[in-house]
């Protein structure tokens, strides 16, 4: 995923463990309740496409729970993807993930799918880049309020110590 989108590996890993410690804890919610509200009927309409065309049971998949501050659940897979999202994604995912139709709770296809995100978020450059690449992929357009910096800041210091991991491997194989 990383290869094939120049997103860095360890702003990857950084965001699916601040997103669900990699694929540990995807969500323990239902759709029909935290994707209940009025204001969640695309949500809604979108996580009963993808379950019926992976032929998976909707009651049965796990997803994140509605947001304390007002925003649907329904967050699927170790990245995390709210509903709409993944069918925005579905395509690019499927080409290069070559999963057809792409599951969001696979975690291959998840990674893909978090990459591909991240890139057309910006990730690809520095520090600053990566970490409003990060907010975005947490708030989209209300990404630059201040009340959502600790995600960016965690982000970027998981990111810190997987490159830090990453350095160090690096410098035992070329030994």
């Amino acid at each position: 995923a990383s290869r094939a989108t120049g997103v860095r590996p360890a702003l990857l890993l950084a965001t699916l463990r601040y997103e669900s410690e990699l694929g540990l804890n995807v969500g323990k919610g239902n759709w029909k309740v935290d994707l209940a509200h009025a204001r969640c009927a695309k949500q809604r309409e979108a996580f009963v496409q993808i379950t019926s065309g992976l032929g998976l049971n909707p009651d049965l998949m796990p997803v994140s729970k509605r947001q304390s501050y007002g925003y649907c659940g329904g967050a699927m897979g170790p990245a995390q993807f709210i509903p709409t999202t993944w069918l925005l994604y579905k395509d690019r995912i499927t080409s290069l993930a070559g999963a057809n139709p792409p599951n969001p709770w696979d975690p291959k296809t998840a990674f893909v799918a978090a990459a591909l995100l991240l890139k057309d978020n910006g990730a690809v450059g520095g520090y600053t880049a990566e970490r409003t690449a990060a907010l975005r992929y947490f708030a989209g357009n209300r990404w630059s309020n201040p009340a959502y910096a600790f995600y960016g800041d965690n982000v970027m210091a998981f990111a810190q110590d997987y490159q830090d991991q990453i350095n160090i491997l690096n410098a035992i194989t070329i030994r």
